[in-house]
């Protein structure tokens, strides 16, 4: 029977208006479940797509009635990262990809926006992913099996709509990061602080929407070798409130490089270790010939090293504290090994930074920590694993 039958009153069809929107309302306000039970060992484009029906699902649980009154729902799916080191890697972009064609051929009421920051700010909604490896009886961390996480978030009031998990099992993955992790001088994770905005007003979540996307642009447009227009997506990310502002730096000065504008990445660089100082720990990457205190051999690979070391120990020179460096290795051989090589290491960037430097005398001390803070762990000493093989720079008082 229609609600336009004469045998409905005006009050009673008003009646069941305001029951239908007392409904909507509870939908809208309900909590969202807890996360459902971990999707055992599925290999990887199985597990995706489970996991984004789960948080589909979870989603549409959520918002209750409302679902049926809409079209299309705009989800921003922004960049996947690795847990441990926060970079993204072949898997991750992996991940992504395979996110965007599920949704689209099993979704079809969902609406990915372009990875762009204009897009990414008209959207409703930012699908968050992230990939933590497994780790094995030793310490080291498998290549072969992670833990999807999947987090949708509501860009208007800042609400955690839907949680998903799956446990991945394939031989597949491939941890090697994408080129601009790869190539980047500096270890990026975590901010620990070093955003534009630290200190500063609390952001809505959509407003940290924005430096992600603009991100992910300049990101894509580094993959693609557009050089020139990352580093403006790079410079412009850099004023954002919000942003890793190491990791806008760090783009900066790549396309700098790779766009040929010399002076420009001199000043990135040197930005990047007024920032790292500033907060206290600097993370860089100095790759070493294997068992020994020697840079790795290949020009490509150590050629701005000594560049680097130049402008770490001018700027340490001039602060009033003094300096730790802290030397890092991959997971791989025995561990009272990695702790003296890793000390050894550290021990001989003091020396060059020293000798750069010789305000820095009696102002360094250098240690060896062995794989103790791995952000990678797997123990594949390559590319994977790189920024295991760190030497970190720590501020610390003079005593």
């Amino acid at each position: 029977m229609s609600l336009r039958h004469p045998r409905f009153s005006a009050c009673a069809r008003h009646l069941v208006g305001l029951t239908l929107l007392a409904l909507l309302t509870l939908a809208g306000c309900a909590t969202p479940p807890p996360p459902p039970a971990v999707t055992a060992n599925l290999p990887l484009a199985q597990a995706v797509g489970m996991a984004t029906d789960q948080t589909v699902r979870l989603m549409d649980d959520a918002v209750g009635l409302r679902r049926y009154l809409k079209r299309s729902t705009l989800v921003y799916v922004a960049p996947v990262l690795d847990a441990g080191s926060r970079q993204q890697t072949v898997t991750t972009v992996r991940v992504r990809e395979l996110i965007a064609v599920h949704l689209k051929s099993q979704h079809r009421r969902i609406e990915l926006v372009p990875f762009t920051a204009a897009a990414a700010a008209l959207s409703e909604y930012r699908l968050d992913t992230t990939l933590t490896a497994a780790t094995l009886p030793d310490g080291r961390r498998t290549t072969d099996r992670v833990q999807l996480d999947m987090r949708l978030v509501n860009l208007q009031d800042g609400r955690t709509l839907a949680r998903s998990e799956a446990s991945v099992v394939d031989a597949a993955l491939d941890g090697t990061p994408v080129n601009f992790f790869r190539e980047s001088p500096f270890t990026l994770s975590p901010a620990d602080g070093r955003t534009a905005d630290a200190g500063g007003p609390v952001l809505s979540e959509r407003e940290r929407t924005l430096p992600i996307a603009r991100m992910d642009e300049a990101g894509s447009a580094y993959a693609d070798g557009s050089y020139d227009r990352a580093l403006n997506l790079y410079r412009s990310a850099a004023t954002l409130p919000g942003v890793d502002t190491m990791q806008a730096l760090v783009g900066t000065y790549l396309s700098s490089l790779r766009s040929g504008h010399d002076s420009e990445a001199q000043d990135a660089f040197a930005r990047i270790v007024a920032l790292g100082l500033k907060t206290r720990s600097m993370g860089v990457k100095l790759l070493f010939a294997p068992g020994t205190t020697a840079f790795w051999p290949d020009p490509a690979i150590n050629k701005f090293y000594p560049e680097w070391l130049r402008e770490i120990a001018r700027q340490a020179g001039d602060a009033p504290s003094c300096l730790q460096v802290v030397g890092h290795s991959s997971h791989s051989g025995a561990e009272e090994f990695n702790v003296q090589l890793s000390g050894q290491r550290a021990d001989a960037v003091r020396q060059q930074l020293e000798t750069a430097n010789p305000a820095l005398a009696r102002r360094v001390e250098a240690s060896g920590v062995g794989w103790r803070d791995n952000l990678v762990g797997t123990g594949s000493d390559d590319l994977k694993d790189a920024v295991d093989r760190r030497v970190e720079f720590k501020v610390v008082d003079c005593r």
